[in-house]
């Protein structure tokens, strides 16, 4: 048996091993039973979103939570357009609803996690939720996650969705649900038997005095992404704080898919851009990671051997098939889980297409550049203080 082999077999029960274990956890979803009813500050940071922050903040206004135990505060990040206007519209109907502008890019933190951090700093909650300005949350949203924070919870990772069960969407969208989908099945699994590994600033709550706790986004403020995953590794790392994933249904987000193969890549290449910079937060994870990276590497480079007969046709499609079914039951149980059982219809295809759409994002996420709200990143300016290219320029 080859070298190659050898390693292949090693990455891919490495690979499955992590995903039985995350199957596992989703047997386990946690109920929130709290009956405490604290002041709740939810932060939206948004940057010309005069298309989605209207509807994001009429579903906010909907809330079954008491009107005046939570406050909203959306901090507009350098808008151009109308979004200011639109916040205001609301905050005159909605005395709770308030509007925070900022101007200008300050030194060494990232536009989004400033502006998240300046929501919190104006804000009054001993609990913060998060979510995008281009997300749509439940009516019970504040209140059924507010029943997590028991006294030894100190965050929540919410599930968010791509588009509702029923609703329209293309090929290209369906599977970027099915995907988003199995990711947020292993942050449930993960978290459930006591891993946390992944968090969306989609749908996200934690104390006030723990974001404190780590120091806020100090470690992690040069990092363009970040706000949840990086913050979610600080305080499994710094803190006793529990972290667990909230499974009730009345907790669930939806956002909106990307409309075009580019842009989705460009929106998992930030995603990924996160991955490097776990070896100093969770080496444990970040091996994992890597090692699923590796695996997808090798078995795509195995596959294109045996089809060009160098390599042994049997051999990696019985590695493949054991990928497979390990990612179909997370995949199948999470869809059972989060009522988008649905979606399964698109495994096939998913499955085939997830080997290069892996490997691709992967090098990207790592040295390649991409694009967030209207301004370009790259890898220098994750190991730059945040500003320093902007002065130079």
């Amino acid at each position: 048996m080859t070298l190659f082999a050898i390693f292949l077999i090693i990455v891919t029960t490495i690979y499955i091993s992590g995903l039985y274990l995350f199957f596992i956890g989703l047997f386990f979803p946690r109920n929130g039973h709290s009956p405490k009813r604290p002041f709740i500050s939810v932060i939206i940071a948004a940057r010309n979103e005069e298309i989605n922050i209207g509807n994001c903040l009429k579903a906010l206004s909907q809330q079954t939570y008491p009107f005046e135990l939570f406050e909203v505060i959306v901090v507009s990040d350098n808008s151009i357009d109308k979004t200011d206007e639109i916040i205001l519209t609301f905050s005159q109907q909605y005395s709770n609803i308030r509007l925070l502008r900022i101007d200008g890019i300050p030194d060494g933190i990232t536009p989004k996690k400033n502006a998240i951090r300046q929501g919190i700093y104006a804000s009054s909650g001993e609990i913060i939720l998060t979510t995008d300005a281009d997300c749509i949350v439940k009516p019970t949203w504040i209140e059924k996650m507010a029943t997590y924070f028991t006294d030894e919870v100190g965050m929540v990772v919410g599930f968010s969705q791509f588009g509702e069960k029923g609703q329209p969407q293309s090929l290209l969208e369906n599977l970027q649900a099915l995907d988003f989908l199995s990711l947020m099945s292993s942050a449930a699994g993960s978290s459930n038997v006591g891993w946390p590994l992944a968090a969306s600033g989609q749908n996200l709550a934690y104390r006030r005095c723990v974001f404190d706790e780590v120091g806020g986004f100090a470690q992690i403020g040069h990092r363009v992404s970040g706000d949840d995953v990086l913050l979610l590794q600080l305080v499994n790392q710094k803190t006793n704080w529990k972290i667990v994933f909230a499974s009730d249904a009345g907790t669930y987000n939806v956002t909106r898919p990307e409309k075009t193969l580019k842009r989705l890549i460009n929106q998992r290449t930030r995603w990924a851009s996160n991955g490097p910079y776990q070896i100093l937060l969770n080496f444990p994870f970040f091996a994992y990671i890597l090692n699923a990276f590796l695996m997808n590497l090798l078995v795509l480079g195995g596959s294109l051997l045996a089809l060009a007969g160098l390599f042994p046709v049997k051999f990696i499609f019985t590695l493949f098939l054991l990928k497979v079914l390990s990612e179909f039951l997370i995949t199948v149980k999470g869809a059972i889980n989060f009522q988008r059982t649905d979606l399964l219809k698109f495994f096939p295809l998913w499955m085939v297409l997830q080997i290069p759409y892996v490997v691709l994002v992967g090098i990207l996420g790592s040295w390649g550049n991409f694009s967030w709200k209207d301004r370009s990143h790259g890898i220098f300016r994750q190991y730059l203080k945040w500003g320093e290219i902007e002065k130079k320029a």
